[in-house]
């Protein structure tokens, strides 16, 4: 009921339905379906706001936000900083427009078919104009870390324990289905090997 996902305090995502890929711990993509809406907090009167039917957001390796594609009624505001202060803002439409991130920053944004913008001196907007429709900043239902989600933690692993048990033979299974167990066991040992090897890898990085 009301997805919400925050990156960085500053960034939340919110949509009607919102899906995630994990991998390697990390988000990798992010599916915001109907209603999508990204929020990025500049101040605390002042947010960067992109707003669409769809959105695809995509992270790189530690999970931060590398790019986004907007799908349908693609709109946005933006503001841009000169000499360290919110000078002009942007509000670009479009029916597509992708985004793309260096360093959580916004770099190039590329706007597809019929694309509108018009910009304007951050003091000629009124505070009803530095909102979108939709726009909905929600700090109050952000957890402040792990335990606002639950208190529950996780046991200690039993896998050195469990290693140690005689495994069974499986006698009558090796009759009716010769080798099945075996490859079991060697996807297994394989599933384990990768799986040290980027533990090894992330050690590393």
């Amino acid at each position: 009921v009301e997805p919400v996902i925050w990156q960085d305090i500053t960034r939340q995502y919110s949509a009607d339905s919102i899906s995630v890929v994990v991998k390697n711990n990390a988000m990798e993509k992010a599916s915001l379906m109907s209603n999508a809406f990204i929020h990025i907090q500049e101040d605390d009167t002042h947010y960067d706001q992109i707003k669409g039917t769809e959105m695809l957001a995509f992270f790189d390796e530690k999970g931060t936000l590398e790019r986004f594609d907007v799908l349908g009624g693609a709109s946005a505001l933006f503001y841009i900083e000169e000499n360290e202060v919110l000078a002009t803002v942007n509000k670009p439409e479009s029916k597509m427009l992708s985004a793309v991130f260096e360093n959580g920053n916004i770099q190039k944004i590329y706007y597809y078919d019929a694309p509108k913008n018009d910009g304007y001196p951050v003091v000629q907007l009124n505070e009803e104009e530095k909102l979108m429709k939709g726009f909905k900043w929600q700090p109050e239902r952000r957890p402040a870390d792990r335990k606002a989600v639950t208190k529950l933690s996780l046991r200690p692993s039993e896998r050195k324990r469990f290693s140690k048990v005689t495994q069974p033979k499986y006698k009558q299974t090796e009759i009716y289905f010769p080798g099945y167990i075996g490859d079991i066991k060697m996807q297994i040992a394989v599933r384990d090997s990768l799986r040290q090897i980027r533990e090894r890898e992330q050690a590393m990085a």
